[in-house]
């Protein structure tokens, strides 16, 4: 796939294209202002922060650059980044049916028993997206994606091949949806949760019908994990911005105001002051939900209803590095060889991709037992892989451990006891394992805060939960914001087409949608 960024762009000459000013350099920000800028229009671009990319951002600290923000590419068919990707040689793996799962007593299972109950899982999922698809206009608005995950667990026991233990492992493993909303999956709502989607076959066209669905989605999409970091694809967003527009960093906006008529002037606490014709604002939705005060007037109380009722998550990440990945070979205790190209009979390496289901092993740290999930760097293309460990921490378990070690340093021996004990009864689960080894004990952690993170909204993505009413509506009044009233337009994860929310796609999707809409208000075309 080749990424294409041609763009078609149609003038009626009605004199001097505008100044427009985004709020935000993430990858929403930097779309929209890529377009605008190459389309003629004056585009200022304030960033609080003193980088760009948003929830973009990497970690050199154990060497080899690691991801400490997005990570993940969601579905490939007409994804834009896997075009960003193929153009930037940015090295990605699929990660699809994960089959190493570690049960709740710390034993793996089988890897055809944990594909087995792993894709079942994703196929009642399905099930509770069409059903959410078809009825959910007739859904509660308290109605749960788990309850329906419960009944039709149960209808299934009695033909479940081992039915004393089936409803307890599916119930345990379908909470790795948790890590897709930021939250626990007993909050996901199922009247919306068709908007939650997956990105497989494209963009959905909303435009003009805030009711359309489309026929069908499909839930379980290819997922790719970017190996060598979303640095390269980042530079390659930005270098229309770079080139053509104005770019302010540090620059955090603090009133956006309609004092004027067709004029819209910002504020910033470094002293900035501008007016602008158009103003953009893709910041985080948890940032919108903490300062609606930064607009003056006030924001319509459709749009600030929008912002109140949809959730956001918060998911982090704790890396580990060690010595050697001694989890890698032979791997013993999973119960599966494969047959090398020579034909020999042999131990499979360890997968990318692995979750440790509901511990009932690490009571002193983990009495609510949280699960996790993680990813093994060992497992990477090289030059990338390394001998690093990555969990995702979310929702209360998240909160917890960042608590735990926020604002200390990252080199005192508490920093490092601290997460030892917490991480340790799960890596000390890989194989091979040998607590008197020095290969096993790690020599450096990372532990990422977004949500502590200020300019991040204190959290990671938007998600549904229930009781946040109809969220298609919410989305949609997001999308349309306040542009013919008073030039004021969103962009962002939580103004994408259905199937992008939460995602860099979303993003950048909605990026391209605002831009377009912006230039259309001056006779501009722009076809992409």
């Amino acid at each position: 796939m080749e990424f294409k960024d041609k763009l078609d762009i149609l003038s009626s000459g009605q004199g001097p294209l505008k100044e427009i000013c985004v709020i935000g350099a993430g990858v929403s920000g930097l779309r929209a202002a890529g377009l605008l800028v190459t389309a003629g229009f004056e585009v200022t671009i304030l960033e609080a922060r003193d980088r760009i990319g948003g929830r973009i951002q990497q970690s050199t600290q154990f060497g080899l650059p690691v991801d400490i923000g997005a990570s993940w590419i969601h579905g490939t068919r007409d994804n834009p980044f896997v075009a960003l990707a193929e153009e930037t040689r940015t090295k990605t793996m699929a990660c699809n049916a994960v089959y190493s799962i570690c049960n709740s007593n710390g034993v793996w299972l089988s890897r055809d028993v944990a594909r087995q109950h792993y894709e079942e899982v994703w196929e009642i999922l399905e099930m509770a997206m069409e059903k959410s698809r078809k009825e959910s206009a007739l859904l509660s608005d308290s109605s749960k994606m788990m309850d329906f995950f419960r009944q039709e667990v149960k209808r299934r026991r009695p033909k479940a091949k081992q039915p004393e233990t089936y409803e307890c492992l599916m119930t345990q493993i379908v909470e790795m949806w948790g890590a897709f909303m930021g939250d626990e999956c007993e909050h996901q709502s199922l009247k919306n949760l068709w908007l939650d989607g997956g990105l497989e076959g494209g963009k959905f066209d909303f435009t003009g019908c805030s009711s359309a669905k489309p026929q069908s989605i499909n839930f379980r999409s290819d997922n790719l994990f970017v190996a060598s970091t979303f640095k390269d694809i980042l530079n390659r967003l930005s270098f229309p911005v770079i080139n053509k527009a104005t770019l302010r960093l540090g620059c955090e906006v603090t009133r956006i105001s309609n004092s004027r008529i067709d004029v819209v002037d910002i504020e910033a606490a470094d002293g900035f002051r501008g007016s602008f014709d158009n103003v953009i604002v893709t910041v985080p939705l948890g940032w919108l939900k903490r300062n609606e005060d930064v607009f003056l007037p006030p924001l319509a109380p459709r749009i600030s209803s929008a912002i109140r009722s949809l959730g956001y998550g918060n998911l982090d990440r704790v890396f580990i590095k060690f010595p050697r990945a001694f989890w890698n070979s032979p791997v013993s205790g999973m119960n599966d060889d494969h047959e090398d190209e020579s034909g020999r009979t042999q131990s499979p390496p360890f997968p990318i991709e692995s979750l440790f289901l509901h511990p009932e092993y690490a009571a002193d740290t983990n009495m609510a037992k949280w699960r996790t999930e993680i990813i093994s760097f060992s497992g990477l293309v090289k030059p990338f892989l390394q001998p690093v460990i990555m969990f995702f921490i979310y929702g209360q378990w998240g909160r917890h451990i960042t608590g735990l070690v926020r604002g200390m340093k990252l080199d005192t021996d508490e920093y490092y006891r601290i997460l030892d004990d917490n991480f340790r009864p799960y890596y000390s689960k890989l194989p091979n394992y040998d607590h008197t080894s020095p290969e096993c004990k790690p020599l450096d952690f990372i532990s990422t805060d977004w949500q502590n993170d200020k300019f991040a909204g204190y959290g990671s993505y938007t998600n549904l939960p229930t009781g946040s009413g109809d969220c298609a509506e919410h989305f949609e009044v997001l999308r349309e914001g306040m542009g013919v009233d008073r030039s004021i337009w969103f962009g962002g994860e939580h103004t994408s087409p259905p199937g992008g929310l939460g995602t860099v796609t979303g993003a950048y999707w909605s990026g391209e949608e605002v831009a377009k809409k912006v230039a259309c208000r001056y006779g501009v075309i722009i076809e992409v």
